[in-house]
């Protein structure tokens, strides 16, 4: 796969993560991440210099994946409603 793909499916696990600042900073997680999501949006800037293998974004992939299902629970809603109609590949 070449590596603008694995940019691509990168770049759209940060940007489903950074979606929920706003619905987080809500909640009493708020003070754990938000230095999470100052480096999240480093990241972001930098991505294009980033070089990833595909077992390095499915595991990113999976852990967004656990990310959003534990924020599920925590927030008592659907945390993706929004970006519910992007899938992760």
């Amino acid at each position: 796969m070449n590596t603008d793909s694995l940019n691509c499916r990168l770049r759209n696990c940060l940007t489903t993560i950074l979606e929920l600042e706003n619905s987080l900073e809500q909640t009493k997680l708020a003070p754990v991440l938000q230095k999470e999501f100052t480096v999240l949006k480093d990241v972001m800037q930098r991505l294009e210099k980033v070089v990833v293998e595909e077992h390095d974004v499915r595991r990113i992939e999976a852990a967004t994946m656990r990310f959003l299902a534990e924020l599920k629970e925590t927030l008592g809603e659907q945390p993706t409603s929004g970006v519910d109609a992007r899938n992760l590949q």
